[in-house]
């Protein structure tokens, strides 16, 4: 409030304004200002009252809770007391003995039960498992036995199977086609040793027929120089026959044209005489060729003879 004090001094009045009427709006601010502090302290009391209600309808909640439950409790404990207070057990004292009831079905009611002692009981309960594990001793003997038949069956059954095995095996050994080589794969105790020797006699048969081979090569070599030479030789002398031919030939036409100079007539005789001599020394000239052409042919069809004798063949063993 001290603050409104300051805000109501006359110093805070505007100018020209009446002193009643700022007084009374002082007044007026100032009830203002107190209601609103009164609204204030009575929303905070509200809240606070509100708070306050919530806990206690909290606390009204949980005890209504634990009332419930007391509430259940005492009526279970009033069943257990009703419940034991009826069909109550009372122990007697009896000699030591053994119960036993049909179709295991616990009754209250012993009527018709008989006491009657536990070493006859359990006399008869041993006498019970001793029969009983002779049962099932005999039991696993047949089922041994059982097991056993038809181990031996299916080992009969396997071993028909393998037989049939075998016996397609065999006819198919005896219809498999075997070579002379596989037979004497087959029969021969040392075909190693065998194979080796023919190796090795292979071998020397091929090393006589490569010295051979070399030696009929060198042959051929020198008879094909030696024809080389003959046959240059012979080109040589048919060259020398066709010049002299030409010269020949030169000469008669040049003592054609001398006689045909002189004005000198040859007879026909002598004509034909000089033509017959020139036919017959160009057939010998032709038939010489025609020699030294079939020499030469017969002396090539040799060389590629000799050349072919001298190839190796490698035959069988």
């Amino acid at each position: 409030m001290k603050a409104m004090d300051d805000l109501d001094n006359i110093n805070n009045m505007p100018e020209g304004l009446d002193p009643l009427v700022w007084e009374h709006f002082c007044m007026t601010r100032r009830v203002k200002v107190e209601n609103e502090q009164k609204v204030k302290q009575k929303a905070a009391g509200l809240m606070e009252m509100v708070a306050f209600l919530r806990r206690r309808v909290e606390e009204d909640e949980q005890v209504q809770q634990d009332i419930d439950k007391a509430f259940r409790e005492l009526v279970l404990l009033q069943e257990e007391k009703v419940k034991f207070q009826l069909n109550l057990t009372i122990q007697i004292l009896l000699k030591q003995g053994q119960v036993e009831l049909e179709n295991f079905q616990l009754l209250m009611e012993y009527s018709d039960a008989i006491l009657i002692n536990k070493n006859i009981i359990e006399d008869l309960n041993s006498v019970i498992r001793t029969q009983g594990q002779k049962k099932i001793a005999s039991m696993m003997e047949s089922k041994d036995v059982h097991k056993g038949i038809f181990q031996i069956e299916w080992d009969h059954k396997k071993m028909e199977m393998e037989m049939e095995d075998l016996n397609q095996k065999a006819w198919d050994i005896q219809m498999l086609f075997f070579s002379r080589e596989r037979q004497k794969y087959l029969t021969e105790p040392n075909y190693d040793t065998m194979i080796a020797i023919q190796i090795g006699i292979m071998e020397q048969t091929i090393a006589v027929l490569d010295k051979t081979h070399k030696k009929n090569v060198e042959n051929c070599k020198k008879l094909l120089k030696k024809l080389g030479r003959f046959s240059n030789q012979k080109d040589i002398a048919n060259y020398t026959l066709s010049c002299n031919l030409r010269e020949e030939l030169v000469a008669v036409s040049e003592r054609k044209d001398i006689c045909n100079a002189l004005g000198t007539t040859l007879t026909c005789e002598k004509i034909a005489k000089e033509r017959y001599e020139n036919m017959m020394q160009q057939q010998k000239l032709i038939n010489i060729s025609k020699k030294q052409a079939e020499q030469i042919s017969i002396l090539q069809a040799e060389v590629e003879r000799l050349r072919m004798k001298t190839f190796p063949a490698l035959v069988p063993m």
